[in-house]
Order: C-alpha cells, then structure tokens, then sequence
C-alpha cells in the first residue's frame, strides 16, 4: 500500500490511471469520519480513463495517521497543496465532497497556485446559525453510540492508521474534532470569494439536509466569477454516488472546457 509523509503525518492514498502529459491530475478528497475508498471507489476509475488520479485518506482517517490528533480544513488543505507537489506536479483539479469539499474550497482559497480547477461538493463558505444549531448533536459520539451504532462500528472499523490512542475509542476523538471545527470554519466573504480567479464547479443535491436550507452552494457560485452551479433536483448530500453516471458526465465535461492546460508553468485555455 502507497504511503507518503506529508506535513508529519504519514498518509496513505490510492492512484488510478496513467500521467497524461498535457494534462494536471485529479485530486479526490474525502468527507469526515469516512476514507477514500468509502467515497471514490465507485467514482475514480471512471475518471482515471481520461486523468491520472489521487486518492489519498486524509490524516486522522483510514489508514492515515493523525500524529498532532487534529482536525482542521486549513491544514488539511495545507496537506493537499504538499501532497500535489509531493507527486511531482505544480497544480491539480481538486474535487472534494462534504467536509472534504471544504477542504477543496480552502485550498483554493489558501493555496490558488497549485489549484487547476475545483470542485466543491457539499461544502459551505461560512457557518450559519443551521449549522451551529445542528452539528453538535449530530456528532455528539453518546448520541452516536445509541442512536446510530452501526456509524461507530464503521469508524472504528475504516480508522486502522491512527496511532494516538486506541482505534476502538479514536471515533469519539474524530467526532469531536470535526464537529468542533465544522462550527468554527470556514469563513469566506463574498469579497474574499470574488477575487477567485481559478475554474469554479459547485455541486450541491436540493434535498442536501446539510447544505441545503441555507443554500451555502448558491452562496459560493454567486460569489466566485465564473463559477458554474450544478444542483440536481430529488438528490441528497451524496451526488456523486446518488447521481454516479451524470456526475461523471458533468465533472468530465467541465473538465474538458475548463481545466485544459498546454504546460505545467501557466494557466492556458481556461
């Protein structure tokens, strides 16, 4: 199995497809409390036929470890800026869904220069009231243990990697973390997000109970020049695996009209 050590922490991840010359790489960013395989299994072959393709578990998930036992999305987007790098290219198309979406989005806010194009999904600017109001009892690890056993089961089952503590109790530390930080980030203004420069795809399900009520994806495209907005009717937090086929279609399309590159040194044909 492929690991890395970026940042300190050593951190697994998966690559599909061959290099293509003229083209950057697909990065893949998982949401909180799952892996990589959890979310892209199903997503990334069908991209590796036309990309090469990174999947790596972020630190404190799967089988990466988590040596500060941390959780933010800025650091996470520091790792994936040094993780693009790390594999040898100046810029990537970073996708990410969930939590991960926001990480995609603090990456381009934080780290432009390594970003291609990006592709938030399910992911929010700001925190709303909805959301501090909504998060603690969702991840609140006693609700977790008695309402949603099977959640835990899955933690402890898919967080092998960590090494602080024990694995079986690691799920409780994770939840926490991520709730605490989902709370607190990100924070973008519309004058922040306006000086965005790089190719913007938001996605975001109208049943999304996450991001939905407070139209967080309409909030990111409106506010980002340029930016395409993709929200499928009937369609829940988990576009990519509700909607597999069209997903694949509409990332690749807006990858062939807005991510082509003729070198590695400047963006060109965006």
């Amino acid at each position: 199995m492929p690991y890395i050590e970026i940042n300190n922490a050593n951190i697994y991840y998966q690559a599909y497809g061959e290099d293509q010359p003229d083209r950057a790489p697909i990065m893949l960013i998982h949401g909180s409390t799952v892996d990589s395989h959890t979310d892209w299994d199903a997503i990334a072959p069908e991209l590796a036929r036309r990309y090469r393709v990174f999947a790596p578990d972020c630190r404190g998930h799967g089988r990466s470890n988590n040596p500060r036992l941390s959780y933010s999305f800025k650091e996470l987007a520091d790792d994936a800026a040094a993780f693009i790098h790390a594999m040898g290219y100046e810029r990537a198309h970073v996708i990410g869904h969930s939590n991960g979406g926001n990480v995609a989005l603090v990456t381009l806010m934080e780290h432009p220069e390594i970003v291609q194009t990006c592709i938030p999904q399910a992911a929010n600017a700001y925190v709303t009231r909805y959301l501090v109001e909504r998060e603690p009892g969702v991840f609140d690890p006693d609700r977790v243990a008695r309402e949603a056993p099977e959640w835990r089961d899955e933690m402890i089952k898919l967080h092998v990697g960590v090494e602080v503590g024990s694995s079986s109790l690691y799920w409780r530390d994770l939840l926490w973390l991520t709730m605490k930080e989902i709370i607190s980030e990100p924070n973008y203004s519309p004058a922040e997000l306006a000086r965005v420069e790089r190719p913007t795809l938001v996605i975001m399900g109208a049943d999304d109970p996450v991001n939905a009520p407070d139209e967080h994806a309409q909030y990111i495209a409106y506010n980002i020049p340029t930016a395409e907005l993709w929200i499928p009717e009937k369609t829940g937090h988990n576009v990519h695996l509700e909607r597999r086929e069209e997903w694949i279609v509409k990332v690749l399309d807006f990858l062939e009209r807005r991510g082509k590159q003729l070198d590695f040194t400047g963006l060109q044909d965006l």
